[in-house]
Parts: structure tokens; sequence; C-alpha cells
């Protein structure tokens, strides 16, 4: 078996695999006997039909996936021996030699191959980073806490004799209240009770801030990027060989927000080298929890025990979308964390209103 390939040019190159019979021979040999062992057809016993027959029929098929085989793992091993970072898959090249399993003995193989281009995602202290931090004030207080009077207030239903519509009367805020809210670790007074519901307030703004920070870092680092090329053609090419249902239609229309995902996969890449970033189990499940957590925060159930935490949280990574989506947040929340170590951050108290502006 014999390997090569070209220089690299543009990012492209190609892979030449050329697989003699010595390469092939034996496996081929060796599947074509088990078939022959199991083959039942008419005026034969079972496992007595004649070789060559056995062969006729099933021969060019196992030659195929027995080359197909050595084909993917070699050719793997070329990427991983060189260290290769190649962008996609590597593709059968378009205008190499038609493959004649009928004539020939000796087969070579050309695939297309494109790599990432060198770039430098990293930031340093001459990069802004700005970081908000959200004022509670008290009218935010008093809203959620009419908020948690109206969740658990007395129902009043219409009375038609008395031409009243059904409303909710809200509770009092009293110990009656805390503990609805809390449970058995409620606030015994009303002043303490605000400054949980402050806390509430702060965590759950403090969420919001760090998803802010990580939009800023995102776009701070593909800025970095934005001169790095890539080849165009090699990409599209790929992305419809490996998307079948998507038309070129589609494909010009998204290939730009394409190509921004694969600057920030790449750039996450080096930044997790550069930091020595790896992602632990009890990270992920911690984040699940944490998602769970704000999930049952935003109907107004602050007190969830930890038993229910887990086993919705653990519900949550059996789902393969869920667990890897959980994954990603959790290695560019790491990312984030270290760019704070190296980058110029910039605190910044702001107003909700002011905040929300910063979306538009």
């Amino acid at each position: 078996m014999q390997i090569n390939q070209s220089e690299l040019k543009d990012l492209m190159g190609v892979v030449t695999i050329t697989i003699e019979p010595a390469d092939y021979q034996e496996e081929v040999a060796k599947q074509l006997k088990e078939v022959r062992h199991k083959a039942q057809m008419p005026g034969f016993r079972p496992g007595m039909v004649p070789a060559g027959l056995v062969k006729k029929m099933y021969g060019k098929g196992i030659l195929a996936d027995v080359l197909n085989k050595l084909v993917g793992e070699h050719l793997q091993k070329h990427i991983e021996d060189n260290k290769l970072q190649i962008l996609g898959d590597p593709l059968p090249s378009e205008d190499a030699p038609r493959i004649d399993l009928d004539h020939d003995d000796t087969f070579t193989f050309h695939f297309d191959i494109a790599v990432a281009p060198e770039f430098d995602a990293k930031l340093n202290g001459k990069n802004k980073l700005p970081e908000y931090t959200i004022e509670v004030t008290d009218e935010m207080i008093d809203k959620q806490i009419e908020a948690y009077a109206n969740r658990f207030g007395e129902y009043i239903p219409e009375d038609k004799e008395k031409g009243t519509k059904a409303e909710v009367k809200p509770c009092k805020v009293d110990a009656e209240l805390f503990a609805k809210v809390y449970g058995d670790q409620a606030p015994k007074d009303e002043k303490a009770f605000r400054a949980r519901v402050k806390e509430d307030i702060e965590r759950s703004l403090s969420e919001e801030s760090k998803y802010r920070f990580g939009i800023d870092a995102k776009a701070a680092i593909l800025k970095k990027m934005e001169k790095v090329q890539f080849p165009v053609d090699f990409l599209k090419r790929w992305v419809l060989a490996t998307n079948e249902k998507m038309t070129q239609e589609e494909l010009d229309k998204d290939f730009d927000k394409m190509v921004e995902e694969l600057k920030w996969h790449l750039a996450k890449d080096q930044l997790m080298k550069e930091y020595k970033i790896d992602v632990q189990k009890e990270e992920v499940e911690a984040f699940a929890k944490r998602i769970a957590k704000m999930q049952f925060m935003q109907y107004g159930l602050m007190n969830i025990e930890e038993e229910h935490l887990t086993n919705y949280a653990n519900e949550m990574l059996k789902q393969e979308n869920q667990l890897r989506g959980i994954v990603e947040r959790v290695v560019e929340d790491k990312i984030f964390e270290a760019l704070k170590g190296v980058a110029k951050i910039e605190p910044k108290t702001v107003s909700q209103e002011e905040f929300d502006k910063l979306f538009k």
C-alpha cells in the first residue's frame, strides 16, 4: 500500500492511496469462505455451494467493502500521523480515474482535503471587554413580591348574580407567603424576605450579565478572525455532499453564517488548548441542574428539593442533543472565565433598561 499527499496549496491538498492485491486478497478470501459456509442455494447442500459461484455472486460486493474499510482506516491514520487539522471530511476527487472492480487488481483512490488556516484567537490586555452588573431596585423587588402574592393568592370564582368576574385576590405579605415561596428555609420577617428576594433577583440577573459577557467576548474573538480565509469551494461541496436535502440556493443563503460558526468552532479548539480546558462529568451535571433550577424559578418555584433537581437534570442529559449542547455551554463558560484573566475587563453598573438596550 502506498499513501502520498500533494503539497498543500491554498489550504487544499490531494491524498492518493494505492491498494495492491497483497493488501486485500487474504481478507477477501476469508470473507468469501465465511459466506460459502452460510450460503443456501437450491440444488446444493448447505455450505457446499461451489466457491466459484459464491465468488461470482458476492465477490465484487465483498471486495468493495474490504477496499472501503482499508481506505477509510489508512486515510484516517494518515491524517492523525501528520497531525492535519482538516475541515469537514476528505472528499473523493472529482477528476480522479474511475475505479474498475471488474478488470483491475490494483486500485488508486484520490481524496481532496482541506486544512484549517492559521490564526490567533487569543485575547490580551489590549482587548477591552465590558462586564455588566445590573442594579436591583426597590421597584424590581416590589414587582417580584407582588407576583408572588398574586401567584399564591385566593381564587374568587365568577358570581353571575352579583355580576362579578373571576379574579385572584393577592395574599398578604406575611409569614404564610414567605413559607409558600421558600419552604422550610423561609425568612422570618418582611425585611429578611425582601433581602432574600433581592438575592434571587441578583442571581438571576448575574446569569443575564454572564450571557452578555459571552456575547461580547465571542464578538471580540471573531473580530480577530475576520480576515481568516477558507477554501470556500471545498466547504460548499462538502456541505452539499453531507446534507442531501440542502439546495444550492439554501447553501448560498446560509453560507456566511456557516463560516462564522466554523470560525467559532476552530477558535474554541485553540482556546481550550491554550487554557488547558477540559470538561468533567460533574461539571456537566452541575450545569444541567443549574438550568433545571432556572426553569423552575421561571414558574415561581424557588425551593425545589435537590433530589428533584437531580432527577430533572439527569433526564435532560439522557437526550443526546441536550447533552451535546450543555457540554458546549460548559466549554464556552470556562473559556469566557479564562478570558477574564487575560483581557482588560471594564466593570459597568447599569439599570435593567440600559442593559436591555444592549440587545436591540
